[in-house]
């Protein structure tokens, strides 16, 4: 499969210490591939600057941050200003 790994990536494969290495059960090479299958996904998939966002179901949560079980979807938001947060907070 072999690419060209932004430097940010060839970085944390290069310096992975073999210790944090064996804790994960993986080679270097292992690293490496894995690495390189999230790259390839990320040039075949993700969205482009300047393309459209892909539309998606999202729930909303209420003034304190918890969940509502309401959903919404992206495109029923179109031209109105969002803001949307990313990530894992459990």
């Amino acid at each position: 499969m072999s690419v060209k790994l932004p430097e940010k990536f060839e970085k944390i494969v290069t310096n992975s210490k073999q210790e944090w290495l064996d804790t994960r059960g993986m080679t270097r090479d292992e690293l490496r591939t894995l690495i390189e299958g999230r790259v390839i996904r990320d040039q075949e998939v993700s969205p482009k600057v300047g393309e459209d966002a892909p539309d998606f179901d999202v729930e909303i949560l209420d003034a304190q941050g918890k969940r509502t079980d309401k959903m919404m979807k992206l495109s029923s938001q179109f031209g109105v200003p969002i803001g949307l947060v990313f990530g894992s907070y459990t």
